[in-house]
């Protein structure tokens, strides 16, 4: 099912989960005062926005209502802003509201004032190392909110030799390939849909952590 989102904050972070969520086939819309880092997404999400998204007005502008999901991702250092930029979210109506925090006092405070969910992107990074070392197939886990995450994974054996509309893992499990990567290092995303999946080729996916399970792709 395809979503909406609305990023806050094009850096490192914000801009890795609008490129992800954007090749996942989700429309994305990213806001920066910065207009180098709009010009870096501005041609892989649906709409970048250069503003400041502390103006509770170009807030209310953008319809808060209409996304599923908001992204603060503002940098730690403008912890600030992140507070009056998740305030007027709330107060706005969001749906659901994620933040990016440094610490946990700045989570904390960000819960405080609205945020369904904190992100902490050096925490959030040693358990993603950790659940690779556990697993056999997961070369890749990243968790971009407490139900749903991007792996990256050697073949699994139900998908070795059929293609994405034989497999149809969107419709029966919500399930996306992004990308997959071949013997020869070549990367198609998202794949054609008639590739045939090879026993060694390396599959991005996208969904929720409970059909992932079900299907055995993460423990």
């Amino acid at each position: 099912m395809k979503k909406q989102f609305l990023i806050i904050g094009l850096g490192r972070f914000g801009a890795s989960i609008a490129r992800t969520l954007s090749k996942a086939g989700h429309s994305v819309i990213g806001v920066d005062q910065s207009e180098d880092r709009i010009q870096r997404v501005a041609a892989e999400i649906n709409d970048a926005i250069k503003c400041n998204a502390t103006d509770a007005e170009i807030l209310e502008s953008l319809s808060i209502r209409d996304f599923d999901a908001t992204i603060v991702a503002i940098g730690e250092k403008y912890i600030q802003n992140s507070i009056l930029v998740t305030l007027i979210l709330k107060e706005k109506g969001s749906k659901k509201i994620i933040a990016k925090a440094g610490t946990q006092t700045q989570g904390r405070v960000l819960s405080k004032v609205g945020a369904d969910v904190i992100v902490y992107p050096e925490k959030d990074m040693g358990e993603r190392v950790a659940k690779n070392l556990i697993s056999t197939n997961v070369l890749d886990f990243l968790e971009i909110g407490p139900e749903i995450s991007i792996i990256e994974i050697i073949t699994p054996k139900l998908m070795v030799g059929q293609n994405l509309i034989e497999l149809n893992l969107r419709h029966k499990f919500g399930i996306t390939i992004i990308a997959v990567k071949n013997n020869r290092n070549e990367i198609k995303s998202p794949p054609d849909i008639n590739y045939r999946f090879q026993p060694d080729d390396v599959v991005t996916l996208i969904g929720e952590n409970r059909q992932l399970r079900k299907l055995g792709f993460i423990e």
